[in-house]
């Protein structure tokens, strides 16, 4: 009897990994949206509680620059924060495009941007802190204290989540 070909179809695995770098991607962009610090301000009554987006950033920045000055760490902050996005959704079309025209060149310019995606997600992060702490820091008047939010930690999830599947996809193919 003849030996049965094995099928090149799609494994359950691509699919699965695929899966998780689209959803990487949705959380990544998402969080660019939601808030991405909060601040606390302490008052003679309690503490104040305020959310700022990366667009109140980009806000506070251009209006400190008028004053010959700027936000720290904010440029790289908002930097890698794209970056991430992208590189987490680009990752995903490239694997998507790697199942569907089987060119193994795909996957590794695939699985590097998700490299890519995975380091920014954490940069992103830690260059929050950095800006808040500086931030923070400098005007005692305006917050105490201020951490990254919802927005900041949905993009690093996305950014590990993503880079993650797409390393994994890389390294499977």
């Amino acid at each position: 009897m003849a030996k049965r070909k094995k099928s090149k179809g799609i494994s359950t695995l691509s699919l699965i990994l695929v899966l998780v770098m689209i959803v990487g991607a949705a959380l990544a962009f998402t969080g660019l949206f939601l808030d991405w610090t909060t601040s606390t301000t302490n008052v003679i009554v309690g503490s104040v509680e305020s959310n700022s987006t990366l667009q109140d950033w980009a806000d506070l920045n251009e209006s400190m620059n008028k004053l010959d000055g700027e936000v720290k760490y904010f440029v790289m902050t908002i930097l890698f924060a794209w970056v991430s996005a992208a590189t987490v959704a680009a990752a995903a079309v490239l694997f998507i495009l790697k199942l569907v025209i089987r060119l193994k060149l795909l996957g590794i310019i695939g699985g590097v941007a998700g490299i890519i995606g995975l380091i920014c997600g954490i940069l992103a992060i830690v260059f929050t802190v950095l800006m808040g702490n500086e931030y923070s820091a400098g005007n005692e008047t305006l917050g105490n204290a201020v951490a990254p939010a919802i927005g900041c930690y949905l993009l690093m999830a996305g950014g590990i989540l993503g880079g993650g599947a797409a390393i994994g996809a890389a390294v499977k193919s």
